[in-house]
């Protein structure tokens, strides 16, 4: 039978903690419930004994060293009061030497006595409701972290009390294997005799087709990406009927939809879809974090406007010709603050997977918001069209309006580059690096009509950052910024000037 150690894997032992002496010293033979610590000198070798009361500590030296002295497994202590470096105050230095010197371990336990027993007495003797209790504990935790089979192999192992590795199995060993998407997945575990072996077994098989099928969910969320794409690229005649097949896919075609689509533009043809198949569930788990609760936060970076209602937008995503596309979906229309959180979450995971595979030189368009299935290929087709080419921001939001294109051509006019760089040139002259972010908060700060609060959100600075950057800039300017003429001619030179040169965010 196994030891302490072992013992303390098996379901509904978790709660146990150990606190001295060792965990490895014997094998348990049984489990005893002990109202009298006067008795524990009589109880049979390799035994469990849990004490019903609390023991005082003069009295726990006494209770160890019976315990020892019969060949006890472990005492088990109940109902104390934990001392400030986090053993019980009752444990005192010489029942920690008795524990050590006498080989017996001394644990912890709180709550249901009764159910603690069973759980010992089912894991001793190995019977079949230990096995399924074992199977039962690893389906929980296999799937919750299916899709990653390092963590895979670490939950069978914990379930199973046993060491499982991501390797054949050899010699004396049980084994199991799935087809996953990069090949196949084997595990190896020890074999065991009896029901313990068919746990062994059982979990194992379990384990690889975890490791070896996705994330959690990942099945629906897959079979969701083949029929996106799917939508994305058939003909229009057959949308119908690919929107009925996503609606009982639980695809929601039918509310309001923005599209992002993410390039790799710096790998050759070859290796693009295998470097974005890699990202696409590293997008996804980001984009649902960040719209499921707050985005992460820097002191620099403060989190992105949240959508009016984050659980109701939804994330899917799809490998279409070359490109990953990325789908955010509402249960109304977004507005306008729904397409700047969108562009926010934009920036922020292409930043991210940018850190992750600097070598993809990955770019990404986002479009418009649209309706129902049709609006899902037209705001795919207007992502598309806005994928940043050469140099310049890595994201770029569909121009619907043709507003950066106008300012543009104006701007390439000799007279409107004069009037631009002579309202900004006090700012210019710090030079690109330091002018820049000044000149994107001075943008953001006039498209949203002088409130540093949703500049802020918008540039993902601290609303005390922005007033310190527009301080700067009134001060070397000297601009009045609560004129309108004054307000105007800003936005259109920050804008113009943007737009022509290559831009990092703040």
């Amino acid at each position: 039978m196994a030891n302490i150690l072992e013992l303390l894997s098996a379901p509904g032992l978790h709660a146990v903690r150990p606190l001295v002496g060792p965990l490895d010293a014997g094998e348990v033979t049984g489990v005893r419930l002990e109202a009298r610590p006067d008795r524990l000198a009589a109880i049979p070798a390799g035994t469990v004994a849990v004490l019903l009361a609390p023991v005082p500590g003069h009295l726990l030296d006494v209770a160890v060293r019976d315990a020892a002295a019969a060949g006890a497994a472990a005492l088990v202590l109940t109902g104390v009061t934990e001392a400030p470096h986090g053993l019980p105050a009752e444990v005192t230095a010489t029942a920690r030497a008795l524990a050590e010197r006498g080989r017996v371990a001394v644990l912890y336990a709180d709550g249901d006595l009764a159910a603690l027993v069973v759980a010992v007495e089912r894991a001793v003797a190995g019977s079949a409701a230990d096995a399924l209790a074992r199977v039962a504990a690893a389906a929980r935790e296999v799937t919750a972290v299916a899709g990653d089979p390092d963590q895979v192999a670490t939950a069978a192992g914990r379930a199973l009390g046993l060491p499982v590795e991501l390797r054949a199995a050899g010699p004396g060993e049980e084994g199991a294997a799935a087809a996953g998407p990069d090949g196949e997945i084997r595990l190896a575990a020890p074999a065991r005799p009896g029901h313990a072996g068919e746990a062994v077994r059982s979990v194992l098989a379990l384990a690889a087709l975890a490791a070896a099928g996705g994330g959690h969910g990942d099945v629906p969320v897959r079979s969701r990406g083949r029929l996106l794409a799917e939508l994305l690229v058939a003909p229009q005649d057959q949308a119908a009927r690919l929107a009925a097949r996503g609606r009982a896919l639980a695809l929601p075609v039918d509310g309001w939809h923005i599209a992002l689509r993410v390039e790799a533009g710096g790998l050759d043809a070859s290796n693009r879809p295998k470097a974005l198949d890699a990202v696409m569930s590293q997008a996804l788990t980001l984009l649902r974090t960040w719209d499921g609760t707050a985005l992460p936060t820097t002191p620099a970076a403060p989190s992105a406007p949240a959508p009016r209602s984050a659980e109701a937008v939804q994330w899917n995503a799809a490998l279409v010709d070359d490109a990953l596309v990325l789908l955010s979906t509402w249960p109304a229309d977004p507005g306008a603050d729904g397409r700047r959180a969108t562009l926010a979450r934009a920036r922020r995971v292409v930043d991210r997977l940018a850190g992750l595979r600097p070598e993809a030189g990955l770019r990404c368009g986002v479009g418009s918001s649209h309706r129902g299935p049709l609006g899902i290929r037209t705001s795919a087709r207007e992502a598309r069209a806005a994928v940043p080419r050469g140099a310049g921001p890595a994201v770029a939001a569909h121009d619907a309006v043709g507003l950066d294109r106008m300012l543009l051509e104006w701007y390439a006019s000799d007279t409107a580059h004069e009037a631009v760089s002579e309202l900004l040139s006090p700012v210019l002259a710090l030079g690109p690096e330091r002018a820049e972010p000044l000149l994107r908060t001075l943008q953001g700060y006039l498209d949203h009509n002088n409130s540093p609060a949703r500049a802020a959100e918008a540039l993902h600075l601290h609303r005390n950052a922005v007033g310190a950057r527009i301080r700067k800039i009134v001060q070397l300017t000297g601009a009045d910024l609560n004129e309108p003429d004054v307000r105007l001619a800003l936005q259109l030179a920050c804008r113009a000037g943007l737009s022509a040169a290559p831009a990092n965010r703040p």
